[in-house]
């Protein structure tokens, strides 16, 4: 049943790069004609492949360069040896700390608090989960956003431009971009990423979550009716949004909170986490978080929508 999925991915996605691709094209041969000149053409699609390494290979690599740990929590059977060197490591990727500054003092602070606690296992366990959990959690202090925060933002952002896009192919791109973004944001806010296994069942359920945006949109475009979840989403009121894109939206919203809950549980646990059993254990966790946390993703966007076509119709009125 998997390998099936997987292959419909594969042929969906191949789809998708076919028909972008013609679409491409399309627009580059009529930017010929407009400006009568063949290098307008060029210029476009250098544009398009400028736009694909930025914002699809570059987070690719960015995520393989991190080196890959275990698991960032504290083993309660670890010895004062074995944490000391998961300790350093954690110190010497705090690049999370975006203020230079910031950061240095807290590299400084850690180092010290390490030399410390050396010898001291039950010590150095309690500062070593104080800093995962500052990873995890965020420090205003810090200018730390948690993780959590992150992946709510990155869901935000996809209801958001699906819903205003309500066309499934531009869903599926940007569902597919977006999530590679998350899991880059993700792991360069811990500073290690997920095992290669791991992270090609990550890649994969990306685009696997791609397909069922497509298939999403074009079924509830043609469902007629009202159902409870579309008239909870009329009650948002978000400004430009209708309730059949509304629903798009939210689920490729769901869908990327579970990838982000998937890739936390990775980068929690360690290679141990996708193994077995445990990986359907967690798959049932993500889902169960998504849904927990998509009423505050929905309701918070369209809060910030609000807020700001609000400030835009106030600021011409006080000048």
């Amino acid at each position: 049943m998997k390998r099936n999925l997987m292959l419909i991915a594969g042929v969906f996605l191949a789809v998708l790069a076919i028909l972008l691709m013609g679409n491409v094209i399309t627009v580059g041969e009529k930017l010929g004609e407009i400006f009568n000149t063949v290098y307008a053409e060029y210029v476009f699609y250098v544009l398009i492949l400028l736009l694909a390494v930025i914002f699809v290979v570059g987070p690719v690599i960015r995520v393989h360069s991190a080196p890959e740990f275990p698991a960032l929590n504290v083993d309660g059977e670890a010895d004062a040896s074995e944490l000391l060197k998961f300790g350093r490591k954690l110190a010497a990727n705090c690049m999370y700390i975006e203020d230079e500054e910031k950061r240095k003092e807290h590299q400084t602070e850690l180092g010290r608090e390490l030399q410390l606690y050396s010898a001291d296992a039950p010590q150095l366990r309690q500062l070593l989960d104080r800093e995962v959990m500052l990873r995890f959690n965020g420090d205003p202090s810090l200018g730390v956003k948690g993780i959590d925060s992150k992946m709510k933002e990155w869901a935000k952002s996809v209801f958001l431009i699906t819903a205003l896009s309500q066309n499934s192919l531009i869903d599926s791109a940007v569902v597919m971009v977006m999530n590679y973004r998350q899991i880059e944001d993700l792991v360069l806010a811990t500073g290690f990423r997920p095992s290669r296994s791991q992270m090609f069942r990550l890649y994969a359920k990306i685009l696997t979550t791609a397909l069922i945006s497509y298939c999403t949109s074009e079924i509830v475009s043609d469902l007629a009716g009202e159902t409870s979840l579309t008239g909870a989403l009329s009650a948002l009121k978000i400004p430009g949004v209708v309730t059949e894109s509304a629903v798009q939206g939210a689920v490729n919203a769901l869908l990327t909170l579970r990838i982000g809950y998937v890739a936390q549980t990775c980068l929690r646990e360690g290679p141990d986490a996708l193994a077995g059993r445990r990986r359907r254990d967690v798959s049932l966790q993500a889902f169960r978080a998504a849904f927990a946390s998509i009423p505050s993703v929905l309701a918070g966007t369209a809060s910030a929508v609000g807020k700001g076509l609000a400030g835009l119709v106030r600021r011409p009125s006080e000048e």
